[in-house]
């Protein structure tokens, strides 16, 4: 399944299995890994042979070719393909070694990982997720996030696509990268620019070192994260109502186009972002979303997104409501600010004022 719907993968799989020639190692760049030691031995036992002993692979650049090999390997062991696919194949395999001393500095060897990986990833196409899936605060929030609470950040495109096939990794524990990083924007108040940024402007990196930076906000991503699985389980609860998709009755266009802004308001009004409070947090939230979104089509400055006119034919008032531009849309973050801060602190500074 994972060969047949990624168009790469499908291409190197087809190399292997419908040439009989050695075409791949000439169409193939081949695997790039980092180790902790290499050894060669040439003694065993065998003609033209030698044995290659790796000590802690890292795969930074053709992480595709090896992936769909092992594939089609594990394929052909099953018997669902013939084993002679492979005779006559090549792959360059490069290894850089690094020797690993006690006392060594931990975070200048990741500095050169990420330098290598860069470097290496540049000589072929690579998108711009995958060109920094070895930057060295991905790897400390994979690691934060699995050893804290479990859950598995995807640095790289489908690396745990094994796991989840055996079975021995759920799919619901896989923390998308592209997600995780327009949250991450959420949690810094900009929820429009969350929604409206492709994949490729928020992995580019003059942005992405601006929006994941420090991995001690770890937990305040995990909570932002957190109320994002709980929209998305509020939002499969109106799947079966086809005249409330998106439960647009409830919570208006909360579901729909602005989840990333309600995730904003949590975290800014969460003052210690307890996991436990999420559910409470995000209700109540929700609960005064319409208000919010009718305060939005009354303020001038949404005149771009929000219109009423008279209809010339019928001469009745019409609304005209762009709720997808709103959402990415350059006033959508000052109104947050505004709804949920400004306005209730001078309520409430007005009602002080009152009992005095």
């Amino acid at each position: 399944m994972e060969l047949a719907n990624n168009t790469v993968n499908k291409d190197i799989s087809k190399t292997i299995t419908e040439r009989t020639t050695n075409e791949f190692a000439l169409f193939n760049n081949g695997i790039t890994m980092l180790s902790e030691g290499t050894n060669f031995n040439e003694r065993v036992g065998a003609k033209d042979q030698a044995q290659v002993v790796v000590t802690n692979p890292q795969i930074i650049n053709g992480g595709q070719t090896a992936y769909t090999l092992s594939r089609l390997y594990e394929q052909s062991i099953k018997g669902l393909i013939p084993l002679n696919i492979f005779d006559n194949k090549e792959v360059l395999v490069k290894i850089i070694t690094f020797n690993i001393e006690p006392g060594d500095d931990e975070a200048q060897r990741l500095s050169l990982i990420e330098d290598i990986s860069k470097a290496t990833n540049q000589q072929t196409p690579v998108d711009e997720a995958d060109r920094r899936s070895n930057d060295k605060i991905q790897i400390e929030i994979q690691k934060e996030l699995f050893e804290r609470y479990g859950f598995y950040y995807e640095r790289k495109r489908g690396e745990y696509a094994d796991g989840i096939r055996e079975k021995y990794i759920n799919r619901s524990q896989i923390v998308d990268r592209d997600t995780f990083l327009r949250l991450c924007l959420a949690c810094d108040f900009h929820p429009a620019a969350a929604r409206r940024n492709s994949s490729t402007v928020l992995f580019r990196e003059d942005n992405f070192s601006k929006i994941l930076s420090d991995k001690n906000r770890a937990h305040e991503y995990f909570f932002a994260y957190r109320c994002y699985l709980l929209l998305n389980d509020i939002e499969r609860q109106f799947t079966k109502e086809p005249n409330n998709q998106f439960g647009v009755v409830n919570y208006g266009q909360a579901l729909r186009y602005g989840k990333y802004a309600v995730i904003s308001v949590c975290n800014l009004l969460s003052q210690d972002k307890t996991l436990e409070s999420v559910k409470q947090l995000v209700e109540l939230i929700l609960s005064n979303w319409l208000k919010f979104e009718s305060y939005a089509i009354s303020m001038p400055t949404n005149s771009a997104y929000f219109r009423i006119y008279i209809d010339p034919d019928t001469e009745e008032k019409q609304k005209e409501l762009n709720y997808s531009g709103y959402y990415k849309g350059r006033t959508l973050d000052l109104d947050l600010v505004k709804f949920f801060i400004e306005i209730p602190m001078k309520k409430q500074e007005g009602e002080q004022g009152d009992a005095h």
